[in-house]
């Protein structure tokens, strides 16, 4: 009887830690990884999307700038004006920027809050489970 307690304890203390409860932390943490991938990748997308649409815009400032004037005068003015949308579409631009950044800050602070939250309980839950199996397997050791 004695052996046969041993071998059932022995295969007790095997099966504390149950394997599929770390598969769901990884898991967990695994699609939290792609979810902060796809934050970075949208970040990214509506940053150059920002940068191209800038780009366009001042090449158009430049082309208008650099047409020929009837009149002197008319030079200094295009000059001013050119400066000033440029000011305005520099402003703009880091408005925009500073906007998707804020907002990717936050979605990432958001899921790392959630994902963190998730996998301490998966993991409480884990812990807990163990110390259960283990309590059990000392009991019929004894």
């Amino acid at each position: 009887m004695a052996k046969q307690n041993a071998k059932s304890t022995a295969t007790d203390i095997q099966n504390l830690f149950d394997p599929r409860g770390y598969q769901n932390v990884f898991k967990t943490w695994a699609s939290m990884n792609e979810r902060m991938a796809n934050i970075a990748v949208e970040a990214g997308t509506r940053s150059t999307d920002i940068a191209s649409e800038t780009a366009k815009e001042a090449f158009g400032n430049i082309r208008e700038v650099s047409q020929v004037r009837d009149e002197a005068a008319d030079y200094g003015k295009a000059y001013s004006d050119f400066v000033q949308k440029q000011m305005d579409l520099f402003m703009r631009t880091a408005q925009n920027l500073a906007d998707v950044t804020k907002q990717a800050g936050s979605e990432t602070t958001d899921l790392a809050s959630k994902a963190g939250e998730e996998i301490a309980n998966k993991a409480a839950a884990n812990a807990e489970g163990a110390a259960d199996k283990a309590s059990s397997a000392a009991k019929k050791a004894a």
